[in-house]
């Protein structure tokens, strides 16, 4: 019998995503290159690893699979800490770092960064994934992902934070809003006003709401949206106004295509941005230079 470790990758993260399709995305692969990797594995093991009943919706393990499971989990940590420890013996910085990302993050603050960490590693493979909040720290918890970058982090078992910085927030508005001509606005400015907002469940839409209930205004929510572009597409034509942070709207601003006005001091306030890494002895040489890279240029951490 004869199961090597990318085998085993695939199979806890098919357990883990119980859908074929979402291991094969996780993984870079094709979803018959899954179902081919697990055929494979239960013939080299002679055990059905996975329920195949009619009009069943998830990949559920059979017995043996829970069992095969419980041991792939710790045999796949181990070896990650041994390759981890064996790599941090050479001073090369190269392979591959897997980064999840929200967009308004990835898109707008992350660029400027990341440029001069390939120019100086140019041996280093970044790859970059835009995903949702809630996805990346379960990504960054199961491997899936080297790092996770989001907005508004929050501490998690087994996740280290890493400061990436804070963002300014600003309201936008249409071009040709009462507002667009102001140098500056309090929030109360905007009582009763048609808002476009982020979803509910977006932690930047948390951020604002709580600022705006401090300040006792209550706006008109037209919209909501788990994606920055939307949000400002829907300024753009006057839909409503939007808070979101400074950088994110910066090149609208100047081309014309929509107002951004920064908030009064008594009104203003910072989005926190955190770098998540999954809590863990070793880390690969490339990991640790893109950490040390992207983080909060003010905040010295060890990684």
């Amino acid at each position: 019998m004869s199961i090597d470790l990318e085998s085993l990758r695939l199979f806890c993260d098919l357990v883990e995503t119980g859908s074929f399709t979402r291991t094969a995305e996780r993984r870079f692969v094709t979803q018959p290159a899954v179902s081919q990797k697990l055929r494979a594995l239960e013939r080299s093991l002679g055990q059905t690893l996975f329920e195949r009943g009619r009009g069943q919706l998830r990949a559920a393990p059979t017995e043996a699979g829970r069992m095969l499971y419980e041991g792939a989990v710790r045999l796949l940590r181990h070896a990650e800490e041994l390759e981890a420890r064996i790599q941090g013996l050479s001073n090369e910085v190269s392979g591959t770092v897997r980064v999840a990302t929200v967009y308004s993050v990835g898109l707008h603050a992350l660029p400027g960064r990341l440029k001069p960490f390939l120019a100086r590693f140019p041996a280093v493979h970044v790859h970059l994934q835009y995903s949702q909040t809630a996805k990346i720290y379960q990504d960054v918890l199961s491997g899936a992902v080297d790092v996770g970058i989001v907005a508004c982090p929050v501490a998690r078992p087994g996740i280290d934070v890493i400061p990436f910085g804070e963002e300014a927030m600003a309201l936008i508005c249409a071009a040709e809003h009462p507002l667009a001509r102001r140098q500056e606005i309090e929030l109360t400015d905007l009582e009763g006003m048609p808002f476009i907002g982020f979803a509910d469940d977006i932690p930047t839409r948390r951020l604002i709401d709580e600022h705006l209930r401090r300040a006792g205004v209550k706006v008109r929510l037209v919209n909501a949206f788990d994606n920055i572009e939307t949000i400002k597409n829907l300024v753009e034509i006057g839909s409503g106004v939007a808070l979101v942070p400074e950088e994110t709207a910066r090149h609208e601003a100047r081309a014309g295509e929509l107002a951004m006005i920064p908030l009064a001091p008594a009104s203003a306030f910072l989005r926190p941005a955190g770098i998540l890494v999954k809590r863990a002895g070793a880390r690969r040489a490339a990991m640790s230079a893109f950490v040390s890279a992207v983080r909060s240029p003010g905040d010295e951490v060890r990684v």
